[in-house]
């Protein structure tokens, strides 16, 4: 990765390449959970299962990743 490139953006895209299951918390308690599939400058794209979710960048809290063992 360029040394240039943002931190969540290296973050989100070893998760991404990995498959890493996360646990996502927004700024508003809710907590969700899947894998991220995509993401953006503004937005993840989350799923689980065969629900996909459009989450804004702005309304997450937390992003916590989930060992194998979880």
């Amino acid at each position: 990765m360029a040394k240039d490139s943002k931190v969540y953006d290296r973050f989100i895209n070893n998760l991404i390449n990995d498959n890493v299951s996360v646990v996502i918390f927004l700024i508003n308690g809710v907590k969700l959970q899947g894998i991220i599939s995509d993401f953006d400058d503004v937005s993840i794209i989350l799923t689980r299962e065969q629900n996909v979710q459009l989450l804004y960048r702005q309304a997450i809290s937390t992003i916590v990743p989930q060992s194998k063992n979880d």
